[in-house]
């Protein structure tokens, strides 16, 4: 297991950019899928990215949700159009506030969620720290914008993630993979 978390590291550092994918700048990314909302990426060294996020959230079934945290990106491609990126991050909130169900348990007492029945109810209430793996593509589709696709790896540290968290594909409480669309606007 240290074994390929230092390959992990080592290929952030040395992959390498056959050009220049990313020049430095700021940019605005909105995506929808297992990170929702919005995060502003800040390109400090060229193909090197920092993104700094803050988040809130609020739905009926899952309550209020707030996130801090950041991501280390290190993009690589052959031209500016079309490039790959890779990184490490962690962060840190509130999730799985409010109430969630899972089917079965047959013989239980049900219990409600937004006046629908379920067998088993949980409610919960606690913070979450945990750390992404991301990897993605990016392609500028007009002049400043770029649409992106990604995938992650997610484990937490300490917390539970939720179990119906849009975009995740596997995982369980401690654990998860899932993808994320959207789009970037570069402002600078």
């Amino acid at each position: 297991m240290r074994v390929s978390r230092y390959a992990f590291l080592l290929s952030l550092v040395v992959l390498p950019g056959l050009a220049s994918a990313q020049d430095r700048g700021v940019a605005l990314n909105m995506g929808r899928g297992l990170n929702n909302g919005m995060s502003v990426g800040w390109t400090f060294r060229e193909n090197w990215t920092l993104q700094p996020t803050i988040g809130a959230a609020y739905s009926s079934q899952g309550g209020f949700q707030a996130s801090l945290g950041s991501t280390v990106l290190r993009s690589f491609g052959s031209d500016h159009r079309v490039y790959g990126y890779i990184g490490a991050g962690v962060y840190y909130g509130s999730a799985n506030n409010g109430a969630y169900s899972t089917y079965g348990g047959g013989g239980q007492t049900p219990g409600t969620v937004n006046g629908a029945a379920y067998n088993n109810v949980y409610y919960a209430n606690s913070n979450i720290t945990y750390l992404t793996a991301p990897a993605g593509l990016r392609a500028r589709i007009y002049g400043n914008f770029e649409m992106f696709a990604e995938a992650a790896y997610q484990r937490t540290l300490s917390g539970e993630f939720g179990p119906n968290q849009s975009g995740q594909f596997s995982g369980n409480a401690n654990q998860r993979f899932g993808a994320t669309l959207g789009i970037t606007m570069r402002l600078q």
